[in-house]
């Protein structure tokens, strides 16, 4: 069994073995150079020494440009004497090397003589371009190392998007140079709830952080290296309680108010009332439309996620502003109000070269600009994203069911992420509108490092697999098996993960008694029980 996450299209395994000794000689042309550096660095991490750089595709290693190849995919043939790999760009030659490491687990053996794996050949690319884990810093600042550490992990599972929520009603996390109160009060929260939603209990200590640009630059072009791109969330025109705290103006009725420490899922239950931005000024265009100009500079991604869910419209339907828009604009309802809103923000992001992603809520607007993306993430069939499809348009799939890594594993199974398939939701998954597939990590009762890695490993391999490989290739056993190879790695690397028996909780009421807890008393139940779990040594890799 060749041991990569996510399976390859095609593997053939030979006789013999290929190895990688401190004689091995490696060659790349010039447009692999990149990729050939970071198998070196494989090298040198695992083994403790480079590799020698040829000038000749004599050489024992060969990286080489094949345009015949598809974006991102790339041909490795290993035999007893040499290992060509193929790409048509430094992306497939980038993600061969993620197999070169996988298959040598130069991440785990501790400082061996050589690097063995099998003769084979490979062959292999993507089964969706976008591949992409949600990142949530607005209830929680974790820092630039917790993200690099992220990134790292996503590259070598050939995940190639990183959707960074960097805003909500509980923290305003990027720097706005033109709006220095978003960071001197939008960043600072005076508690937070902790405990569940059901469970209004506070803590009282404070909470703050915030990136500058320099260090978003910084963390950018760092994933960048990685094949990953960045795709901000700016929360609009809900969520914006930290933007409000710190600019009353920007909601309908001025409301002066603290950056809420109550989580939730709309304004309406978290503490702050129906506050929402307001539609119908236009001060409110020109915060946000500066807003992205100062991010369009920081994100080259041709894509800026708005969000756009949870949207109430209780203060709009009163909001003399708004209801003038709505009459002036010929506009149906609010509802129209919020597609106005969003076509006004799509607009102006194209003339950045970039194109809007919204939460799947913004279909209920009658119009929406064609360049507009909907990301399905709710739990209830949209029969909208449907429409959206069959109309030509785009969509990117979370479903809250397999993807929303957030949840405890007592309700979102690994194999039920595993399983995932457009169909078992209603989604035609012939329709050439998908772009991918992303999971997401939302941070409400998540304030530690360790928390993440429980949370994302190992559904984030789950979702690699999804993403990158065939459906007829996909089969859990044989995924699973391949997965608790590489636990050690989490090990080694110090990233705890969920224990092999939490994976798939099969007592019914174990399952209830924990989601119950989870939703009304206590959130932290499931980690709990993983910790006690570690510390017995219970797991097995």
């Amino acid at each position: 069994m060749i041991n990569i996450i996510p399976r390859p299209q095609f593997v053939e395994e030979h006789l013999g073995e290929f190895n990688v000794t401190r004689d091995t000689t490696v060659y790349a042309d010039d447009r692999l150079v990149f990729a050939r550096d970071k198998l070196i660095d494989a090298v040198e991490n695992a083994c403790g020494f480079r590799l020698h750089v040829a000038v000749t595709k004599k050489a024992d290693i060969c990286f080489i440009v094949d345009p015949h190849i598809a974006k991102e995919g790339y041909v490795l043939e290993a035999d007893t004497e040499k290992m060509t790999i193929r790409a048509s760009n430094i992306a497939g030659a980038f993600y061969a090397v993620q197999s070169f490491r996988q298959i040598t687990l130069a991440d785990i053996l501790d400082a061996p003589e050589m690097l063995s794996m099998h003769a084979v050949k490979i062959v292999d690319e993507p089964r969706y371009a976008y591949r992409g884990l949600l990142f949530d810093e607005a209830r929680y600042f974790h820092g630039a190392d917790t993200v690099k550490t992220l990134l790292d992990m996503m590259a070598l599972y050939k995940l190639n998007v990183l959707h960074w929520h960097l805003t909500d009603n509980e923290g305003w996390r990027i720097e706005i140079k033109k709006y220095p109160e978003l960071i001197d009060i939008g960043s600072h929260r005076r508690g937070s709830q902790n405990l569940s939603w059901g469970n209004k209990s506070i803590d009282w200590t404070e909470h703050d952080g915030f990136y500058t640009q320099t260090e978003i630059k910084e963390i950018v072009a760092y994933a960048a290296r990685l094949n990953i791109m960045i795709v901000p969330e700016i929360d609009m025109p809900a969520h914006m309680g930290a933007a409000i705290a710190a600019y009353p103006w920007l909601s309908c009725a001025n409301v002066h108010m603290p950056v809420p420490i109550i989580h939730g899922a709309t304004p309406e239950t978290n503490g702050i009332g129906d506050v929402i931005a307001c539609a119908g000024k236009e001060t409110t265009y020109k915060f946000i439309y500066d807003v992205i100009d100062e991010l369009a500079a920081l994100f080259p991604a041709p894509y800026f996620h708005i969000g756009g869910d949870e949207a109430p419209k209780k203060e709009w339907k009163k909001c003399p502003y708004c209801q003038k828009t709505i009459q002036d604009e010929g506009l149906k309802d609010e509802e129209d109000l919020q597609g106005y809103f969003n076509n006004k923000i799509a607009v102006y992001l194209q003339r950045k070269g970039k194109r809007m992603i919204g939460w799947n809520e913004i279909l209920k607007a009658s119009k929406l600009e064609n360049s507009v993306i909907a990301e399905y993430w709710t739990p209830q069939k949209d029969a909208a994203v449907e429409e959206y499809l069959e109309a030509g348009k785009n969509v990117i799939i979370a479903k809250h069911q397999a993807f929303y890594f957030d949840m405890p594993y007592a309700q979102n199974r690994l194999k039920t992420t595993y399983g995932f398939t457009p169909e078992k939701y209603g989604i035609n998954a012939g329709k050439d509108g998908i772009l991918g597939m992303e999971g997401t990590l939302w941070t409400e009762w998540i304030s530690t490092e360790e928390r993440i890695w429980f949370q994302v490993f190992p559904r984030m391999q789950a979702l690699s697999e999804v993403a990158w490989t065939d459906e007829k290739l996909r089969n859990y056993k044989d995924f699973a098996a391949r997965l608790k190879r590489m636990l050690p790695l989490f090990d080694k690397a110090g990233l705890g993960f969920c224990p092999v028996s939490m994976w798939n909780p099969k007592n019914p009421f174990k399952r209830a008694r924990t989601l119950r807890a989870f939703y009304k008393s206590n959130a932290h139940i499931e980690y709990n029980r993983a910790i006690l779990i570690q510390k017995r040594r219970r797991y097995k890799f």
